[in-house]
């Protein structure tokens, strides 16, 4: 049996066909989890090691008995140089450091083991005050990454693919070692093209050390067309659209009937639902912090905001602000403290949600200062929408253009698709097509559980 996997950038799903039954995987007592990891223990940075004066003497022993070492092997033919010596008596004392640091002796891949995933993550992070909490490590797949960087990265996505595997072997009482995952058109990027195939490349190589000895790709919105096909018994031409935390992706497919779907074409931009909660953060809840009143550059807030970003956190983290006018200097050295970025983005994501189906919704932002909180207003939604409203409306007249009018219908997934701005921009696009709302959340995972199971 092969796996469907939807590793999303909010929220990840995974799903099965057995026995001609579409099976959902349980993660608790729910049907997807937020895409997010807690790593209880501090996993040291070898580029912190700095040697102190102690250390010194003792790397100064570590040569010397090397060097002894040496000249024996010197005399069997073996040659080694006084800076290999060196790295090598620097390599221990960093290996000893690192681990004293992280505790007992244990060892960073010892901490990972003790990953905490979905919400729990967020809470578990909260009350223990330390760690490493990752939100979205979908949204970094793309980006130019440092070696380093790359292998960390790589590592958590292997930990969330390996939770999902595990997690559904035990379901099924057997163990699984094939997949389908979904995939964007456009990964979000920093280095253009490249960034895709990096970004598969990466994933790949999680899914292998996740246990999956065989890995397949779909495109998010044609797994999308699947699950809608699987749905409809008349052949007819439509439009997918798969708004989802990361990217847009749309397809051009007919479905339908008795014969297979067929993909005419997809499009895909890599904006979604994170794009907003950026937007809204800044317009909604920064001002609190002294955005637009203080000198505080933007990036600060910018950094602050982006917390599915490790290095941009860290650089909000490492500013000083001593000299920032009150209230603002406070409440900016209380978001970062440990954890409050986290919570703040969350506060974001939920007054958006809200706002899909409310006028007003309020945010209490206690964990910053007391009594503080901000009030958000559909309109103020809309209005940070407006740069993410203004770019799907581009792709989605391209694609009307591209296939030369409207569809019989258009089908409407992803968890971005609740919300009423982008219906009505949808609907607006294609005014001949009838308007079809999948399942918001699983669409995409269920359409890939069914082409897996086609595949097999």
């Amino acid at each position: 049996m092969r796996l469907g996997i939807d590793f999303g950038t909010s929220n990840s799903a995974a799903a099965i066909v057995r026995d001609g039954t579409l099976l959902p995987i349980r993660f608790g007592e729910a049907e997807q989890f937020r895409t997010s990891v807690y790593f209880p223990g501090v996993v040291p940075d070898p580029e912190d090691f700095q040697l102190d004066a102690g250390q010194e003497h003792e790397l100064q022993q570590l040569i010397d008995s090397a060097a002894r070492a040496a000249r024996a092997a010197r005399a069997a033919g073996q040659e080694r140089t006084p800076q290999a010596l060196r790295r090598e008596a620097l390599r221990a004392l960093r290996r000893e450091w690192m681990e004293a640091r992280a505790g007992k002796e244990r060892s960073a891949s010892d901490l990972l083991q003790n990953a905490v995933y979905g919400d729990d993550a967020l809470e578990a992070y909260f009350e223990e005050h330390e760690g490493n909490l990752v939100q979205s490590p979908k949204s970094m797949l793309g980006y130019n990454l440092h070696p380093r960087a790359r292998q960390t990265i790589t590592g958590i996505a292997a930990h969330i693919l390996e939770h999902i595997r595990l997690t559904a072997s035990a379901q099924l009482g057997q163990p699984l070692r094939s997949a389908l995952l979904g995939r964007p058109v456009q990964f979000r990027s920093s280095i253009g093209e490249a960034g895709n195939d990096q970004a598969l490349d990466i994933l790949r190589e999680a899914a292998s050390q996740a246990g999956f000895d065989q890995i397949d790709f779909l495109e998010e919105p044609a797994a999308a067309a699947m699950h809608y096909h699987a749905e409809s018994s008349d052949r007819h031409q439509a439009v997918i659209v798969d708004i989802g935390g990361g990217t847009t992706d749309i397809a051009h497919a007919e479905v339908g009937g008795s014969e297979a779907p067929r993909i005419h074409r997809a499009w895909g931009i890599a904006r979604g639902g994170t794009d907003i909660d950026l937007a809204l953060s800044l317009s909604g809840y920064m001002p609190l912090f002294g955005r637009g009143i203080t000198r505080v550059p933007t990036h600060h807030y910018v950094e602050a905001a982006t917390v599915q970003d490790m290095t941009r956190q860290r650089e909000f983290r490492q500013h000083n602000y001593d000299n920032v006018d009150a209230p603002w200097g406070a409440r900016l050295q209380a978001l970062q403290d440990t954890g409050n970025t986290a919570r703040l983005y969350r506060d974001v994501e939920r007054a958006k949600i809200a706002l899909s189906g409310a006028s007003e919704h309020r945010s209490t932002l206690d964990y910053i200062a007391r009594d503080l909180h901000v009030d958000n207003s559909a309109d103020g939604l809309a209005a940070a929408a407006h740069g993410y409203l203004t770019q799907i409306r581009e792709l989605l007249a391209q694609v009307r253009n591209d296939i030369g009018g409207d569809p019989d219908a258009v089908f409407l997934t992803g968890g971005m698709s609740r919300a009423r701005y982008l219906r009505q921009a949808a609907a607006e696009a294609f005014p001949g097509a009838r308007m079809v709302h999948g399942e918001p959340s699983l669409g995409v995972v269920q359409g890939l559980a069914l082409a897996a199971a086609s595949r097999d």
